[in-house]
């Protein structure tokens, strides 16, 4: 995440409420969010419009099956932004040189060793005798990485995770998609599948076996 943001924000409700919208699905409703800050309706409110009028935030109403719909906060992709990790420029440089200079297979031969490199990588941390404990051993690990990883119990199982490090180098390069899916494949001994959404701002990838 950008350095300064965090330095100016911290833990303050304001990140909090960034962090929690991260991790929903499509985004939540202001008595949801004050609920889950144990702040007043008011409070939350208050920050909400502050971070709508910066551009972080933005409204949309989800239809209900009964009455009015309901207005849910969302982020923006310049809330997305804040997330986002400084290396990824030096990594597009890097796979754009290395094709200029060694052809046009050059890219995904490099990402191909660096799958392999962080496939060794998680066996060596990872523990679990079966598959689902492999699996919630492996979510851990990448929410400390800052993933923001979540495991749900099965059968059946999924990890579901609400940030990718490597957001643009995956909209340059879709291919990271397939090296990701074969290296947790690898990883958790199981084939398994890869769901991704970006919408709004929102990134989301659903992980479960094909089994």
């Amino acid at each position: 995440m950008k350095r300064q943001f965090v330095q100016e924000m911290g833990r303050s409700p304001r990140f909090t409420i960034l962090e929690l919208l991260r991790c929903s699905e499509g985004g939540l409703p202001v008595d949801d969010l004050a609920t889950k800050l144990s702040m007043s309706y008011m409070g939350v409110k208050a920050h909400c419009l502050e971070m709508d009028d910066e551009g972080y935030l933005e409204t949309w109403r989800q239809p209900g099956k009964r009455g009015r719909p309901r207005m849910l906060y969302r982020l923006t992709e310049k809330a997305y932004d804040l997330f986002s990790e400084e290396k990824n420029d030096l990594a597009l440089s890097f796979l754009t040189v290395s094709k200029k200079l060694f052809g046009a297979t050059a890219p995904q031969k490099i990402l191909m060793l660096h799958y392999r490199a962080v496939s060794a990588k998680y066996n060596e941390q990872i523990k679990g005798a079966t598959t689902e404990e492999r699996a919630a051993s492996f979510a851990r690990i990448r929410h400390r990485e800052g993933y923001l990883s979540d495991f749900e119990e099965g059968p059946p199982w999924r990890i579901i995770e609400n940030h990718y490090l490597y957001r643009d180098l995956l909209m340059a390069y879709p291919e990271v998609d397939a090296f990701e899916c074969q290296m947790i494949s690898e990883v958790l001994g199981v084939p398994v599948r890869r769901e991704v959404t970006m919408v709004a701002g929102l990134y989301r990838a659903i992980i479960s076996s094909k089994l």
